[in-house]
C-alpha cells in the first residue's frame, strides 16, 4: 500500500504533536483580518458581488441577475491568454456576465454540452442573448456594439480607429517576433523582437497617460496587448534569458520604460491583478498549448529561479522586498499582495482541503489511461486509499497550522524543516 517518506510519517503520527482539527483552524484563521476579508469576499461572490476573482461564476456590478446577457466560458485554470483580455473587458465595462469554467484541452476532456454548443471546443466562447460566439476579438467587438457607453473601450471617431487599428497590426508583429524567439533555437530572432519592442514603448510614450490610447482606462486595445506580453515577460527570460520587465536594481531594468509604467498601471486595476498568474504558472503553460520553448543564450540562471532551483523556494521564503533571488527580483508587482499571503493561503486551503487532499493522493494511486498535456494534469487518475488518507489529512493540518502561526513558533521550525526533508526523501 502507498506510504509516506519518513520525515513526512514523523509528522503524521504526531512527532510534531497534535493539529488541529479543521473545524478548529477556520475558527482561528476568521480571526485573522486576511480570513475575515476572504469570508467576506466568499460571501459577496456568491451572490453576484465582491471584487473581481477567478473563482467568480457570476458578476453583477449591482444589476440584477435578471440583466444578464451574457455567459463568458473560459478556461478553468484561468491562464488562457484569449479569455483573460475578454474577463478583462468585462470587468472594466462593468457589463453584468455569468461564467461557466471548461478544460483547456492540455488540462481534461470538454464536457459534452459545451461541445454541442461550440464543436470545435473553442474558448472562449460567449452566449450573447442566446447567441454563441467564438475567437476573442470577434467577441471583443460584439461586447463593445453591445455595450457601447458602459465605458467604451475603443474609440469611434477615424483618426482613433486609425489609430487602434496599427496598434493592433504592432501587437501581431511582437506575437509573431516573440513566437520566432521563443520555439525556435538560437537568437537570430533576439534583435527583431527587441526591435518591435522599442516600438510598443514607442507608442506607449506618445500619449499623456499609461494607456496606448490615452484615457483613463485601458482600451481594447491595451486588453488585446497585456494578455501576451504578460507572458512574453516570463518566457523570454526562461528560454532566452532576455528580461523585459524587472524590479529596480535587477539586471535589465527600465530598458522599456513606458511598459514598466504600463504594468504599474495595470498592477493597480483589481480586475488585472484577479487575471494575472506568475511566472512559474506562464513556464509551464506554455508549452502544452503553444509548444517547447528552445533554450538558448544567458538562460540559465533565469530557468533555474524561475523553477526554484537556486534556493528560491527554500521554506519560509524572504521577504520579496529583500529577496536575493532573480525569480523575485524580476516579478515586480505582487509585492502588495505579500503582506497576508500565508492567511490567504492557509484560507484556500481550508475552503478546498478534499480536492486538495485527492489532488496530493494521485502521486500514490493509480494513473489515468488518457494522458494530457499539462504538467500534473491527470484528471481520471484514481486517488490512494486507505491509511494515507488519513496521514495526508494530518499533514494538511499542520500546513494550515503552520501557515496561521507564519513560522513564529518551535513546532513551526520543525514542520518547515520536516517538510524540506521529505521533500529529500521522495515526498510530494
Amino acid at each position: 500500500s502507498a506510504a509516506l517518506p519518513t520525515t513526512f510519517r514523523a509528522l503524521a503520527d504526531g512527532a510534531d504533536g497534535a493539529p488541529p482539527s479543521w473545524a478548529q483552524l477556520r475558527e482561528r484563521a476568521l480571526q485573522t483580518p486576511t480570513g475575515a476579508r476572504l469570508a467576506a469576499e466568499d460571501a459577496e461572490r456568491a451572490n453576484g458581488g465582491g471584487p473581481p476573482h477567478r473563482a467568480a461564476k457570476l458578476r453583477l456590478f449591482g444589476h440584477s441577475p435578471s440583466d444578464v446577457r451574457i455567459k463568458l466560458y473560459r478556461d478553468s485554470a484561468a491562464w488562457c491568454p484569449y479569455c483573460q483580455k475578454v474577463w478583462l473587458q468585462l470587468e472594466e465595462k462593468r457589463v453584468p456576465y455569468a461564467v461557466e469554467l471548461i478544460n483547456m484541452r492540455s488540462y481534461g476532456d470538454k464536457p459534452d454540452e459545451f461541445l454541442r454548443k461550440v464543436p470545435g471546443g473553442l474558448l472562449p466562447a460567449i452566449e450573447l442573448d442566446g447567441r454563441i460566439m467564438t475567437e476573442s476579438l470577434v467577441i471583443m467587438q460584439a461586447i463593445e456594439n453591445a455595450f457601447p457607453g458602459t465605458p467604451a473601450l475603443l474609440p469611434t471617431d477615424a483618426e482613433g480607429l486609425a489609430r487602434a487599428n496599427e496598434l493592433l497590426r504592432l501587437e501581431r508583429a511582437l506575437f509573431s517576433d516573440w513566437c520566432a524567439l521563443t520555439f525556435r533555437s538560437g537568437l537570430g530572432a533576439q534583435r527583431g523582437f527587441e526591435r518591435t519592442l522599442d516600438e510598443v514603448d514607442a507608442k506607449l510614450g506618445e500619449t499623456d497617460g499609461p494607456w496606448l490610447l490615452g484615457g483613463p482606462i485601458p482600451s481594447l486595445v491595451d486588453l488585446q496587448y497585456v494578455s501576451h506580453v504578460e507572458r512574453m515577460c516570463a518566457s523570454v527570460p526562461y528560454w532566452k534569458g532576455v528580461v523585459i520587465r524587472a524590479a529596480p536594481g535587477a539586471p535589465n531594468a527600465g530598458r522599456w520604460p513606458n511598459i514598466d509604467r504600463w504594468f504599474d498601471a495595470f498592477e493597480a486595476r483589481p480586475a488585472y491583478v484577479a487575471s494575472k498568474s506568475d511566472w512559474y504558472t506562464h513556464v509551464k503553460d506554455i508549452p502544452p498549448q503553444y509548444g517547447p520553448g528552445q533554450r538558448a543564450g544567458e538562460c540559465a540562471p533565469y530557468a533555474a529561479s524561475i523553477d526554484g532551483l537556486d534556493g528560491s523556494w527554500k521554506l519560509p521564503l524572504p521577504p520579496l522586498a529583500s529577496s536575493p533571488y532573480l525569480a523575485d527580483q524580476l516579478q515586480p508587482g505582487w509585492g502588495a499582495l505579500e503582506a497576508g499571503a500565508a492567511h490567504e493561503a492557509a484560507w484556500r486551503v481550508l475552503s478546498n482541503g478534499p480536492a486538495i487532499a485527492r489532488f496530493a493522493l494521485r502521486g500514490a494511486g493509480t494513473p489515468g489511461q488518457k494522458r494530457f498535456g499539462a504538467e500534473l494534469a491527470d484528471p481520471y487518475a484514481v486517488p490512494a486509499q486507505g491509511a494515507i488518507e488519513a496521514d495526508v489529512d494530518v499533514l494538511l493540518r499542520h500546513l494550515v497550522r503552520w501557515l496561521l502561526d507564519g513560522g513564529n513558533t518551535p513546532d513551526d521550525a520543525h514542520f518547515c524543516t520536516a517538510l524540506v526533508a521529505g521533500e529529500r526523501d521522495g515526498g510530494a
